[in-house]
């Protein structure tokens, strides 16, 4: 999406030094021992996998949202206004009023507005107003976030670098540390389960010693208690008024879910939008919103849920797990084995992050025979209709996913001077399509299965065949939502 959107580069360059390993270790504390270890390598030192053109990259929000921020402020249509209340909304088959509060001065608005989306977090307004319910187990915990700077304190560890350390002592897992900014030692402490409470600098203090296995002079930055949930909105929307990210769904970060949900949301609803003020979009593209990212919300939810409650195995180890002996040795050694396959497999989501697929939806073509496999772990490339399209070189030195824009794309790994009835039954229509040939590409052509794949302007594969059907103007009107 940041390839896709200009802001890619801004993001592999945010602050997080490259040359900064991105493993994940189990230790006991951060002075103790270590068990085991998922290890990820630094920026510097990967190389891209086959599934993507990009690399891992730590990039906290402190850097990402400035990111989208300046983002945001290079189109002409967008305006950013912060310190904006929204009181209220009615909406109407015409559109939507919006009635706003400026905190700082304490005017009121009336905004109009043909639609509204409320991405207004976990305690939305916009969700509540609509009288849309959660659904799911609830509140699962509440963890306790704790920010701190402390000068090499890695380095004083004696531990070797990591961007993770999860901790396991003989009460079980509890915690981790995360390395926040390596340059200015920054840290987060986040406890699994707290009371609720927000604790102070002494509670903080026991904390941190529990976590590092000595008493370590620290600077606290910051600390919070919020709810981890996990729940799924009945309906992500209501007439011209849709909810997108944590207002639609909550879940546990176990996974690295949540971001990632909430923004393949806005994805899939930008485009529709669009269309539909364009002009194209059909009278059921909009639906299809629900129908496309509800199935997604609840798949990634559940996941992270079992991430989470995965945990609870490691519970009560006892004392051998922190013996300096023989004993503890064999035990952590053991145990190290255990945790690096089980708790680490939030660690391993690629199929999670980007092997999801739209498999009923009503704007794609339905299609016989077996869908790709949906594993957590493992990613399966695949044009099957849904799936978002995969990547791939192409000989110019671009990858397959710079090829899709605005309006859908028409992959051609045969001959594509066959192709136009389904451009004039497009034009009929006023849907954007552009048309590649890529009969030369090889590797794609064996990645995309079909000679012929129609790929929408999120990147998602729309239909695929040997050849054009034979009404391609139903096939526009499937895919444009308006049947």
């Amino acid at each position: 999406f940041c390839r896709r959107w200009g802001a890619a580069e801004a993001v592999l360059n945010c602050p997080f030094p490259a040359d900064f390993p991105l493993d994940v270790a189990f230790v006991t504390k951060l002075f103790g021992f270590e068990m085991g270890r998922v290890e990820r390598a630094a920026r510097k030192g990967q190389t891209p996998d086959a599934h993507s053109p990009y690399r891992l990259q730590a990039c906290s929000q402190t850097w990402f949202d400035p990111i989208l921020q300046n983002l945001a402020r290079s189109f002409a249509g967008v305006r950013l206004r912060y310190r904006q209340k929204l009181e209220s909304f009615e909406q109407n088959e015409g559109g939507v009023t919006a009635r706003m509060l400026d905190i700082e001065s304490g005017a009121l608005e009336t905004i109009t507005c043909d639609y509204l989306v409320g991405c207004d977090g976990a305690n939305s307004f916009v969700r509540r107003t609509l009288g849309i319910e959660l659904e799911g187990d609830g509140t699962i915990g509440q963890p306790l976030h704790m920010f701190f700077r402390s000068t090499d304190l890695l380095a004083r560890s004696g531990r070797i670098p990591a961007t993770f350390f999860l901790l396991i002592d003989k009460g079980g897992f509890w915690g981790n540390l995360r390395i926040i900014d390596p340059a200015n030692d920054i840290w987060r402490l986040m406890v699994d389960q707290s009371d609720g409470e927000t604790p102070n600098e002494t509670a903080r203090n026991a904390y941190l010693k529990l976590a590092l296995g000595r008493d370590v002079l620290v600077e606290w930055l910051g600390a919070s208690v919020w709810k981890r949930r996990s729940v799924v909105a009945s309906d992500f929307g209501k007439g011209r008024v849709f909810i997108a990210g944590d207002a639609a769904h909550q879940l546990s970060p176990t996974g690295a879910l949540g971001m990632n949900s909430g923004v393949a949301d806005a994805v899939d609803l930008g485009w529709k939008l669009a269309a539909t003020l364009q002009g194209w979009g059909g009278a059921h593209l909009l639906e299809s919103y629900d129908a496309e990212r509800k199935p997604i919300a609840h798949r990634n939810v559940r996941m992270a849920t079992d991430f989470f409650l995965n945990a609870e195995v490691f519970a009560d180890i006892g004392d051998i797990i922190e013996r300096d002996d023989d004993t503890g040795d064999y035990a952590r050694l053991q145990l190290g084995q255990l945790v690096v396959d089980q708790l680490g497999r939030e660690f391993r989501t690629v199929g999670l992050q980007i092997g999801y697929r739209y498999a009923d939806s009503p704007i794609c073509a339905r299609e016989a025979g077996a869908a790709p496999p949906d594993k957590p772990d493992a990613y399966t490339p695949s044009s099957y209709p849904g799936t978002r399209a995969p990547h791939a070189w192409l000989a110019d030195g671009r990858s397959m996913l710079d090829l899709f824009g605005t309006g859908f794309t028409l992959l051609c790994f045969q001959n594509a001077d066959n192709v136009a009835t389904l451009v004039s039954a497009a034009a009929q229509r006023g849907v954007p399509l552009d048309v590649v040939n890529l009969t030369r590409e090889i590797e794609a052509a064996r990645l995309y299965e079909k000679p012929l794949v129609l790929v929408r302007p999120d990147g998602h594969i729309a239909w695929r065949g040997n050849a054009l059907p034979h009404n391609p103007l139903m096939l526009i009107d499937t895919i444009r939502g308006a049947i």
